[in-house]
């Protein structure tokens, strides 16, 4: 989920290697904020869990390294997902999915508001959609709509940038990130104003 526009190109299928440092800094946060009762989300979900040939899934590994169980699915058939070569934009939505605590990823950039729409399909009332997301991601008019309607709770904005590069780990990314965390049954635009 780099940015472009510094000499870099953009991956063609949108896999970039989420560092685990991030995600623990947002763990630890999320769960200091005690919002939210963390450690009741049993059936935790990562529909775009990555990872290859050298290196791991970056939530599956980190939460799985907290004691969660976390599924894994990727539409990569080079991914180390459980599950390979499922489109989870594709898959019919209905109460036998709707079944998931929690659904936590870094998704692909291009495809990050389908990505949450289905996500909230497919989590219980209560359950929690968490994508890392550029920041950025508040702004233009094409997501107006979704940001006055979208069960958004909280954002969590990583003052530290990342780098999505193992290979060059002193090399960070141009924006800033955050954590964007939907709650479903949550007010809409309830902190959130878009003007």
């Amino acid at each position: 989920m780099s940015s472009t526009g510094r000499g870099y190109e953009r991956h063609a299928d949108d896999y970039y290697v989420t560092p685990h440092w991030l995600i623990h800094e947002f763990l630890d946060e999320f769960k200091k904020d005690g919002l939210w009762d963390f450690d009741s989300c049993v059936d935790i979900l990562d529909p775009s869990a990555g990872g290859c040939e050298k290196y791991p899934m970056s939530y599956p590994t980190v939460l799985n390294n907290r004691g969660f169980n976390v599924e894994s699915w990727d539409l990569r058939e080079d991914s180390r997902a459980e599950r390979k070569g499922i489109n989870f934009l594709q898959l019919n939505t209905g109460l036998e999915l709707n079944q998931y605590d929690m659904i936590i990823t870094n998704p692909p950039f291009k495809l990050s508001q389908q990505f949450v729409y289905q996500a909230l399909n497919m989590v219980r009332s209560g359950g929690l959609v968490i994508f890392l997301q550029r920041l950025n991601w508040l702004g233009s008019a094409k997501r107006k709509t979704m940001w006055q309607t979208l069960p958004l709770a909280s954002v969590y904005v990583h003052s530290k940038r990342p780098g999505f590069d193992p290979e060059k780990p002193n090399k960070t990314d141009s924006i800033e990130y955050a954590h964007f965390v939907f709650c479903k049954g949550y007010p809409a635009n309830a902190e959130l104003l878009v003007i």
